[in-house]
């Protein structure tokens, strides 16, 4: 993989750990809305927007990047990444009401609208991405796009419904979910299956990837994983952060797989990268407002969650 694309692709995992999490978070709302809201809607207030500064890095990048690639992912995904747009707006929005709502009941109405957005933005992204991975519905040559293809495929389902249980998994043990302690584990079993499943029958390259030379990253996965349930079930603190660790690794080693592919293998992203002067200092800024940004957030968290912990147990 090269340093370009690993870079841009440790940004795109940044971005889907926070956003995974925000998915975990919109699923447990809306199916335990009334035990959990409290906890995870004090968290999920700062998170939004650093998740929404990820994504416009992450799309910033992309385009600093793979300058010649954008006429085509421009062309083929502009509708349903404009339909994206519109509900995440509309998450937005229904999150910002629900924080100024009095009523508990237009609360909780206004937070699962924003859960369900969620869900449907969730959807049309990794269907975006899983056809730019495997080219199903994609006719590069013509610039076009079969949409139903492209929604209702084997390959697309099976791999957003393992993201969202491994999204499941990651804020159930994030925000210590007790009441489901069996389905943690199970969840983040049954994503993976889901997700090797759909790699084996659509894109045997990627398969192939995690069982040659990817195999002692995909080995090193699994002994955190366990190492993280182990955490959750012997109710350590710790838990929380190996699991987030996790699905950032692990987000980055399905980079690893797919490099350097896109479209079933039809297109290698290396012919497409920024070269000459312009790689250097596409890198040279990346890492330079990469690491603002990573500070900016960082004191962020400190005054959302730290200090303001630290003022409400001084308080008492």
């Amino acid at each position: 993989m090269s340093i370009m694309f690993s870079i841009n692709y440790l940004i795109f995992s940044v971005f889907l750990t926070l956003f995974g999490l925000e998915v975990g978070i919109a699923i447990t709302m809306l199916l335990e809305y009334d035990k959990h809201k409290d906890r995870m809607k004090r968290f999920l207030m700062p998170l939004w927007e650093v998740t929404g500064t990820f994504a416009v890095f992450y799309l910033v990048n992309l385009e600093a990047t793979v300058p010649s690639l954008l006429m085509l992912v421009g062309t083929v995904f502009v509708v349903p990444l404009l339909v994206a747009a519109i509900f995440f707006i509309l998450r937005n929005a229904f999150l910002s009401y629900s924080e100024y709502m009095g009523d508990k009941r237009s609360e909780k109405r206004y937070l699962h609208v924003y859960a369900i957005a969620t869900l449907v933005v969730a959807f049309i992204a990794i269907s975006v991405l899983d056809s730019g991975i495997s080219g199903i519905g994609i006719n590069a040559s013509a610039y076009s796009i079969n949409m139903l293809k492209m929604f209702a495929n084997s390959f697309n389902i099976l791999m957003f419904v393992g993201i969202a249980l491994l999204s499941v998994f990651v804020a159930a043990v994030f925000f210590d979910v007790r009441e489901y302690r069996w389905f943690t584990g199970l969840a983040a079993a049954l994503g993976i299956i889901a997700i090797a499943i759909a790699t084996r029958s659509a894109t045997g390259y990627l398969f192939s990837a995690a069982l040659g030379p990817d195999l002692p990253y995909l080995i090193g996965l699994l002994v955190l994983l366990a190492v993280g349930l182990y955490l959750y079930y012997s109710r350590k603190k710790y838990a929380k952060y190996v699991a987030v660790l996790w699905f950032l690794l692990a987000v980055n080693f399905f980079g690893f797989m797919q490099s350097p592919y896109l479209l079933g293998g039809a297109v290698d992203i290396n012919s497409y990268l920024a070269s000459g002067p312009m790689a250097f200092y596409v890198n040279l800024v990346t890492l330079i407002g990469g690491t603002i940004l990573v500070i900016s957030l960082v004191f962020m968290v400190y005054v959302s969650y730290i200090k303001k912990a630290q003022s409400t147990t001084g308080s008492y």
